[in-house]
């Protein structure tokens, strides 16, 4: 039974840790600027915007997780299967090149939520704008 997977569905489980990440660390950034430039605007602790920035990319990182393992067990026996569809011009990809990404995904996810648990961690521990 051959199942349909959707490029969008794909790729979300092999990026979407990742891309929560860097949106996580470029809008800390952007703020952490913002707050401490020579300007000096917002008076206010930076440090729960950027604990609900980190639990958002966190969430995004484990629903991409399980998307990239839904697909690795939805493709595992993609090696003991002929290979009906060489290659996806239009179609839907092989299912072997699915579960490949899946594996990447699996990977590159658990990294990604790894950085973000510790930076959401560590990053209320600092004392704003303390120049090193």
């Amino acid at each position: 039974m051959k199942t349909a997977h959707s490029n969008l569905v794909i790729w979300f489980g092999v990026l979407g840790g990742s891309v929560a990440w860097a949106a996580q660390f470029v809008t800390s950034l952007f703020l952490t600027f913002y707050d401490c430039g020579a300007e000096a605007r917002a008076s206010v602790s930076l440090h729960p915007i950027e604990t609900a920035l980190g639990i958002a990319a966190i969430v995004v990182g484990l629903a991409s997780t399980a998307v990239a393992a839904w697909l690795f067990r939805d493709t595992r026996r993609a090696r003991e299967m002929s290979l009906e569809v060489i290659r996806g011009f239009g179609g839907e990809p092989p299912l072997a090149r699915v579960h490949f990404l899946a594996i990447v995904g699996l990977t590159v996810n658990f990294l990604a939520v790894a950085i973000v648990v510790l930076t959401t961690i560590g990053s209320p521990q600092l004392l704003n704008c303390q120049q090193s």
